[in-house]
């Protein structure tokens, strides 16, 4: 299951060849989308995993969707940036400077869907931007598991298992 994420990867890049994407974009996105892909097929954790594997996937429909549909391309940088993010996320976890990643993520990946839906939202973008802030909060919140209501810096919650403390 773990390789899938892997040749998802380069499906998309060999996608991106035969709709005849220009070469620096299908680098960059092999840059971004296999590197991160190959660290989360070695790290075992699940929270930073899952987070990627939807980035993953927004990422590959944000640049497919515009060339497919005929549309005016949209940056994409956000979301390779969440990509790198992703890692972040993960290697720093435990740390307070989680803090800073965590802002980070969630702000570009909102950031890059209300770059998507500015074409069919126009001016009510900003509400997709709001929805991925609010999912943002309540991973924040999540945190708190066992601390009495406090959010946890220090807690070990990377595998993310259901009602069983380490």
């Amino acid at each position: 299951m773990l390789v899938a994420k892997i040749l998802f990867s380069v499906a998309a890049i060999i996608f991106q060849f035969v709709l005849k994407f220009e070469e620096w974009q299908i680098v960059l996105s092999a840059a971004f989308l296999i590197p991160t892909s190959i660290y989360f097929v070695f790290k075992k954790t699940r929270k930073a995993d899952i987070l990627h594997t939807i980035t993953l996937i927004l990422t590959i429909a944000a640049i497919m969707l515009p060339k497919l549909r005929g549309s005016p391309a949209v940056s994409i940088m956000p979301f390779y940036l969440s990509l790198a993010l992703s890692i972040l996320y993960d290697l720093f976890f435990l740390s307070k400077i989680w803090y800073f990643v965590w802002a980070g993520f969630w702000g570009l990946t909102g950031f890059g869907l209300v770059q998507l839906a500015k074409d069919k939202l126009s001016n009510n973008a900003w509400i997709v931007f709001l929805a991925v802030l609010l999912i943002g909060v309540r991973d924040l919140f999540e945190r708190r598991k066992a601390c009495g209501g406090k959010i946890c810096p220090l807690s070990n919650e990377r595998d993310m298992e259901s009602g069983e403390d380490s």
